[in-house]
């Protein structure tokens, strides 16, 4: 059963024959996938470390747009992007998305100033929010058997990412400097098309004869881009200030004024019955609130590593980003290997049960972080822990949602899971520079932050955690692909 609006699927993908079996057209498949898929990840590590040299190249104070530009645009499109991918199929949407992402990567690597890498990165942005396709793309093109296993290598391989791109980035920037990053997106964004094309199925429509609901997408997106905005911004600016306080309070509106739009809305861009229903908002909740922890504890514990060792000043442990890099491979493997362990595995286990348990093991492994983070062996036996649990936590985070909703839901799903990953990852983030910023100590106009600043923002990643798991404890029983959807 299914609460969407929609007329029936048309245009089924071609299947292999559903009996759980891998084949060697389904592993290239989930290749073509993961790769786009895994990029975002790689571009998100690779960005931030071509920040200074773009600073230093145009001589600007407002480079925080390099990384921001990229991320407002993504949060602004996503809702169309779900609906796109339903009118059209995931395949010919996914396809402009990464032609697009490539032409911006290109754009800001041949740019001459600042203003026009800014215009690049923005273009780049529409490929932003490939994620709210892909694993919905895989239920619509995987034998149902096979689903929940691809949904976890999909979510896991973020490990492998995350231990190969700091070394990357590292021979980018000393071969190429800034440029060499853009240049490396631009092809490898490139490649990303060339795999869907050759490879993937089209996936089939499930809003045949709907339309695309403007003004609800412009809300909607408009409202989550200023909040996202403001949080980004309420650090440098002052979480007082006038400006925070008003893209704050209009972006609370604008996502207000969404509830009534989409009441009035004949074509809804978000089908508010499927997220209204308990299990799916729990699901949907639990699994972005825990997903963020995973995606952004590791990129703040860079900060731990990287900034100075200085008595009384600053309580860094002074490392070279290469020395970072060489240490965590460590937690990045054990979590890329949990990860394809528990996707391996998953048919067989009650999905919710593993993902309680991980999201228990990640809780308790940034308690521990929190407490014993200043060597090299303190830091990587409690990371090995917390990279236990948020290996799971990657791997199952799709298969909660594929649990909750109808195939024909699927896209809304994924979509929305998405954009809370982008909001909770802001306000996480957000949280944890203030938790910094109270144990600090300012040096010539340089914050430098002390222990208890660090330990802080690992129990707040521990303490959120915490909330995930306590939500995850109300879903019901999750179903298989190729049941119904738990009802509300």
């Amino acid at each position: 059963m299914t609460t969407s609006s929609s007329s029936p699927t048309v245009d089924h993908a071609p299947r292999d024959p559903a009996d759980g079996r891998w084949t060697p057209r389904l592993v290239l498949i989930l290749i073509a996938l993961a790769w786009p898929t895994q990029l975002l990840a790689a571009g998100g590590i690779l960005g931030a470390n071509a920040i200074a040299g773009v600073a230093q190249a145009f001589h600007t104070t407002q480079v925080v747009w390099f990384g921001l530009t990229l991320t407002l645009v993504s949060t602004l499109l996503t809702p169309f992007v779900i609906k796109l991918g339903d009118l059209y199929g995931k395949r010919r949407v996914m396809l402009a998305m990464t032609a697009l992402g490539a032409l911006g990567e290109l754009l800001a690597a041949l740019a001459g100033s600042f203003w026009l890498v800014l215009a690049g990165r923005a273009i780049a942005g529409f490929y932003g929010p490939f994620g709210a396709l892909s694993f919905a793309a895989v239920r619509d093109v995987f034998p149902a058997r096979l689903v929940k296993q691809a949904s976890g290598v999909m979510g896991s391989s973020v490990g492998l990412v995350a231990i190969v791109s700091p070394f990357l980035a590292g021979w980018l920037i000393d071969t190429w400097g800034y440029r060499g990053v853009l240049w490396f997106l631009a092809a490898a964004t490139a490649v990303a098309f060339a795999l869907i094309a050759l490879l993937v199925p089209e996936t089939p429509r499930h809003a045949f004869g709907s339309r695309l609901d403007w003004p609800g997408g412009l809300v909607l997106g408009g409202g989550l881009t200023a909040v996202v905005y403001a949080l980004g911004q309420g650090q440098s600016w002052g979480w007082a200030d006038a400006r925070t306080l008003g893209w704050l309070g209009a972006g609370a509106a604008a996502l207000i004024a969404f509830l009534f739009v989409e009441r009035s809305s004949a074509h809804p861009i978000l089908d508010l019955k499927v997220l209204r229903r308990r299990p799916v908002a729990l699901a949907l909740t639990a699994g972005g609130l825990g997903q963020t922890v995973a995606f952004t504890m590791p990129g703040l514990a860079i900060l731990l590593a990287l900034y100075p060792a200085i008595p009384g000043v600053s309580d860094g442990l002074g490392w070279t980003a290469h020395h970072n890099a060489v240490v965590s491979v460590s937690w990045n493997l054990v979590m890329f290997g949990t990860g394809m362990l528990v996707s391996r595995y998953l048919r067989r286990f009650d999905a919710r049960r593993v993902w309680c348990a991980g999201l228990a093991v990640m809780a308790v492994g940034y308690t521990l972080v929190g407490f014993f983070h200043g060597d090299e062996l303190q830091l990587i036996v409690t990371s090995c822990v917390a990279n236990v649990g948020a290996g799971v936590v990657v791997s199952v985070a799709p298969v909660l949602v594929i649990g909750v909703v109808s195939r024909d839901e699927q896209g809304l799903g994924s979509g929305m899971l998405n954009m809370l990953i982008s909001l909770f990852g802001a306000v996480v983030t957000a949280g944890a520079y203030a938790v910094l910023g109270a144990s600090s100590t300012t040096v010539d106009g340089t914050a430098f932050y002390l222990d208890a600043g660090y330990s802080g923002i690992f129990w707040l990643g521990a303490a959120v955690t915490v909330v995930a798991l306590v939500l995850s404890v109300f879903i019901p029983r999750l179903r298989e692909p190729e049941e119904s959807p738990a009802g509300g």
